[in-house]
């Protein structure tokens, strides 16, 4: 069996030459991120979490100091940030609101740490993958299906429940005519869920939902 080591922001990875899956060695109870606060993303399901820094299958242990809750969570898509929870996962960690007029909706005093061997990452594309003609649109998904909004930010992006991450998809608001194409960069909660920035190309002032839209692959 042949092992390669290989650095992935900062994180040692072990790929085995193997059938069996690579994972990180020797991360176990390593704490992440920096204490960055945690944001959340509105997206159903368990309790999970959303990371630019870890693969799908990680596993995060998760405590708020300021009130001493602690989950275990998986890392179940991508999303901007080295840990963005989810709905279930946020509400596990909060405070209770006692008598506060705004609800928390950041985590800003935390300590993320590893649990267990995380899978290793996805060898990265090659760049000299074979070149594609432009505004080509395959065929449309999810018929009928409307468009949310994600309040997370960073560029235009998306969140699927049915469409793998990296696919490229063509929101097309059928009320206005407007139309943006996005990849999906996460797990979302439905069909298609755009973020800030993408819904604002396509959505209308004081909606959060495209109710006619025509959703499109972009092969």
């Amino acid at each position: 069996m042949v092992s390669v080591a290989a650095a992935v922001g900062g994180t040692a990875f072990a790929l085995a030459g193997s059938g069996s899956p690579a994972t990180q060695t020797g991360v176990t109870g390593k704490e992440v991120c920096s204490g960055q606060p945690l944001s959340s993303i509105s997206s159903t399901g368990p309790a999970g979490v959303f990371s630019d820094q870890f693969p799908a299958g990680t596993h995060l242990r998760i405590t708020n100091l300021a009130n001493g809750r602690a989950i275990t969570a998986v890392v179940n898509g991508v999303s901007p940030g080295c840990a963005v929870l989810n709905t279930a996962a946020f509400d596990s960690l909060q405070s209770t609101n006692s008598g506060r007029a705004v609800a928390e909706n950041v985590l800003r005093r935390v300590r993320v740490e590893i649990v267990g061997n995380a899978p290793a990452p996805s060898p990265a594309r090659s760049s000299t993958s074979r070149a594609r003609a432009t505004g080509v649109v395959g065929q449309v998904v999810c018929d009928g299906a409307t468009v949310g909004l994600s309040a997370v930010g960073g560029a235009a992006g998306a969140f699927s429940s049915q469409l793998p991450v990296g696919t490229s998809v063509r929101v097309t608001n059928l009320d206005n005519g407007r139309q943006t194409t996005v990849r999906i960069i996460g797990v979302g909660s439905g069909c298609v869920v755009l973020n800030s920035a993408a819904f604002e190309l396509v959505g209308e002032s004081g909606k959060n939902v495209i109710k006619r839209a025509q959703i499109e692959k972009v092969t």
